[in-house]
């Protein structure tokens, strides 16, 4: 009767300790959660190419200390254009990806981001100037303009994430960016007529 006894006493309290870890985490979700945004997405027709462009928008103070703390951060976001279907699956038009990586340099006291393409590398002390001029305006190819068709229906699907370098995708996600929520990326639909 004793064994009972005293495991009735610390079941509560493993309980209370549970549910008190679960608020706080639930606490902080949406503040986290909302630190990666996205600005509206359009299409344009660069050199005969369907091009995606669209910006992505990170809470500088979250993202400032998280890199000063020595992680190393991607940033995905994969666009994606369809020909929706009304009965059957939507058919893929095109595709395309922008993948960037952002970190600190503690001995230069710079902030490091590259971009996808063999494009330059951004430094500067300035954590605002890099991110704006990195990931503030972003083309994405996604194929032959000549592919569309007048009078059909398409939708552009954008979606994010951002995650630790070399983390298994989805694991760090839902640690930087917590959320309760099934779909913790960012996304965003564009529907339209051509």
């Amino acid at each position: 009767m004793r064994i009972q006894h005293r495991n009735r006493a610390k079941f509560p309290a493993g309980i209370m300790l549970a549910i008190l870890i679960l608020a706080l985490l639930a606490s902080a979700g949406p503040v986290l959660a909302q630190s990666l945004s996205l600005t509206p997405p359009s299409l344009a027709n660069v050199d005969g190419r369907v091009t995606a462009r669209f910006g992505v928008v990170v809470e500088k103070p979250i993202l400032k200390g998280e890199l000063m703390d020595g992680a190393v951060l991607v940033l995905k976001c994969a666009v994606r254009l369809v020909e929706p279907s009304d009965y059957w699956l939507d058919r893929e038009v095109a595709e395309g990806e922008f993948v960037s990586r952002i970190s600190f340099d503690a001995l230069t006291r710079e902030f490091v981001l590259t971009l996808p393409g063999g494009r330059a590398t951004l430094r500067d002390e300035d954590l605002s100037k890099v991110l704006d001029e990195g990931w503030g305006s972003i083309e994405t190819p996604l194929g032959a303009w000549s592919q569309l068709e007048h009078g059909r229906k398409y939708s552009l699907k954008l979606s994010t994430s951002m995650n630790q370098e070399d983390a298994p995708e989805g694991v760090m996600r839902f640690i930087y960016f917590w959320s309760w929520d099934a779909g913790a990326n960012n996304t965003f639909q564009l529907d339209f007529t051509f």
